[in-house]
């Protein structure tokens, strides 16, 4: 799962992301695994729309 997130992370050039956005991503993709989504590439496309979402909140959908 590592590997995936360093990819996400190099991806969106955001390598200096905090232990709690970390943590969040990880458990994200780890709720799409245990789903069975076992597709690396499709885990990592998940994850960098996940960040994004993350930092840049629609705010049609905040405090829902």
């Amino acid at each position: 799962m590592g590997e995936i997130v360093e990819s996400i992370l190099r991806t969106s050039g955001r390598s200096e992301l905090d232990a709690q956005s970390r943590a969040k991503i990880i458990r994200y993709l780890e709720t799409l695994k245990s789903a069975g989504n076992k597709d690396k590439q499709q885990l990592a496309t998940f994850g960098l729309a996940y960040l994004e979402q993350l930092l840049n909140p629609d705010p049609r959908y905040t405090g829902c």
